[in-house]
């Protein structure tokens, strides 16, 4: 039987929490451990962990104090790192980074696990998430190399290859790239649905300061500026049209200007940009 730990960062949750115990304890396999980190929510979400704490042995708790704001991106990773060190099951093959805000078919974790299985080289895997949008469900912007952040699923060898997640922004683009570096493969499994009732990206508030915010860590990221014009001009019309791509823009040339510090390493950066060199070569045949 495979032995996997999920670990969910949760702040202030009570929305969807249930929904999400639910996809999670009605599994048809189930986990060995799942650590719910409480991270100061003020509503009812200790509370609901607590009652199905209650029938699931395997369901733990830890709780943080109260820092009185939500920390996305390193905070998340921060989270994340004080429930994997309270991980007692010492065989675990799977490690899952898992957000409270979803719903998924039981057999979710089995088919998954069953493609880790079919490929011994995939390191990090997710299925894709869905927004429920009146009666349908529209994808979320995903790539199929690039696993989704509310779900991840990492092959334990892999993640003790590369160090896990690295408590940067972008960690979530970070670690996949330091998978394929050593070799790993990474996929978004798009069959695989996850039901997202909150949007990435949600909690920030307003339109232009998230986008423009975004654009300063593509190029703190060490995105090309050609590639990141070509990708922004061919999302004018999604939305939120035209203004969303214009600030990221806007965002990357001002922090080009200010020279920013990078937040990857220097392999790294050579590494992705090679990638867009590649992509690019594609999309216009100059290969």
């Amino acid at each position: 039987m495979t032995k996997y730990v999920i670990i969910s960062p949760v702040r202030n949750e009570e929305d969807f929490l249930k929904t999400t115990m639910d996809s999670v304890i009605n599994q048809t396999i189930e986990p060995a451990e799942w650590i719910l980190v409480n991270d100061g929510s003020t509503d009812n979400t200790e509370s609901i962990i607590d009652s199905y704490m209650q029938d699931h042995k395997w369901i733990k708790k830890i709780n943080l104090e109260d820092r009185g704001y939500y920390y996305p991106g390193t905070g998340v990773v921060r989270v994340f790192e004080t429930g994997f060190r309270q991980i007692s099951v010492k065989d675990w093959q799977f490690v899952v980074k898992l957000d409270c805000d979803l719903k998924f078919e039981p057999s979710y974790f089995e088919e998954i696990f069953r493609r880790f299985e079919q490929d011994p080289k995939l390191g990090i895997a997710s299925g894709c998430t869905y927004a429920p949008r009146d009666s349908e469900l529209l994808r979320e912007s995903a790539q199929e190399d690039h696993p989704v952040g509310p779900s991840k699923i990492y092959k334990r060898q892999c993640w003790e290859q590369t160090g896990g997640m690295i408590p940067v922004p972008g960690w979530d683009l970070a670690d996949l790239l330091a998978a394929q570096m050593n070799g790993w493969k990474t996929r978004c499994f798009f069959d695989l649905k996850l039901i997202h009732y909150r949007q990435t990206g949600s909690r920030r508030k307003g339109l232009w300061g998230p986008k423009f915010l975004q654009g300063r860590f593509t190029y703190k990221h060490g995105y090309s500026f050609v590639y990141t014009l070509f990708r922004e001009l061919s999302h004018l019309f999604k939305r939120p049209y035209i203004i969303g791509s214009v600030a990221q823009i806007c965002g990357y040339l001002y922090a080009a200007m200010k020279k920013e510090d990078y937040l990857f390493p220097k392999d790294m950066r050579d590494y992705l940009r090679s990638r867009h060199k590649k992509f690019l070569r594609n999309k216009f045949g100059l290969n």
